[in-house]
């Protein structure tokens, strides 16, 4: 692994060979390629995502799924937990992704972009997580009004909305609910507190993606600080 400056607006830069794992204060970022043109297998998927990689016609879509699931497995071997076979619920209102029960400390999050799937996971804190090209196509102007300020590029617009995204991820908030408050804002990357550490890292990766992920701490840890 190499850290150097970003030519991506000063960002941390990361250049890694892929797959990756970096360790951050208590959180692993799984970092993992991926193709539709690759066949690839995933011999550790719990019941209810083996159901769902099943429904999933498209390559495009089955190896994404298979990249984010990978990432996840190898996220939770970083942190001595075997998730292999867990099933992976949902919460019905905003579809963000939890294990089962047992192992209920264990906290994830899972992001995609063309290329890329990555995971940040933690024993101590609850996570969210967003990855995006640098080569996405984004429209500054419609950005820039939804988020109430002004854009200088592309690339800027980038980094806030993967900010936004892995905000969302950690709170199990809907865009829709937060846009209906007011303009869009990453709240856990703008409000840094004691139950923050770190609150946020957003990085360049290769040159090719930006990677955001925030943290909280859990409610487990939360009781114990109380007490």
């Amino acid at each position: 692994m190499r850290i150097c400056p970003s030519g991506q607006d000063h960002l941390p830069s990361f250049r890694l060979e892929l797959p990756a794992l970096l360790k951050m204060d208590g959180v692993v970022i799984a970092l993992r390629e991926w193709s539709p043109l690759e066949q690839s297998s995933c011999t550790f998927l719990g019941v209810s995502d083996k159901a769902r990689l099943a429904e999933l016609r498209s390559p495009f879509a089955r190896m994404e799924f298979i990249a984010g699931r990978t990432a996840l497995h190898h996220a939770g071997l970083a942190l001595g937990r075997d998730v292999s076979g867990s099933d992976i619920q949902y919460d019905n209102f905003s579809g963000k992704p939890y294990l089962e029960s047992s192992e209920s400390c264990f906290n994830f999050s899972i992001a995609h972009t063309f290329g890329l799937a990555c995971c940040a996971a933690s024993l101590e804190y609850q996570v969210g997580c967003d990855c995006e090209r640098w080569d996405r196509a984004v429209d500054v102007g419609a950005l820039s009004f939804l988020f109430g300020r002004t854009f200088a590029n592309h690339k800027e617009c980038l980094v806030e909305w993967t900010k936004l995204e892995a905000s969302l991820k950690l709170s199990g908030e809907r865009l829709i609910d937060r846009m209906d408050k007011s303009s869009l804002t990453s709240l856990a990357f703008e409000a840094a507190d004691e139950t923050h550490s770190p609150p946020h890292v957003v990085f360049n990766l290769n040159e090719c993606f930006v990677v955001s992920y925030c943290t909280q701490l859990s409610r487990n840890k939360r009781e114990e600080a109380l007490n």
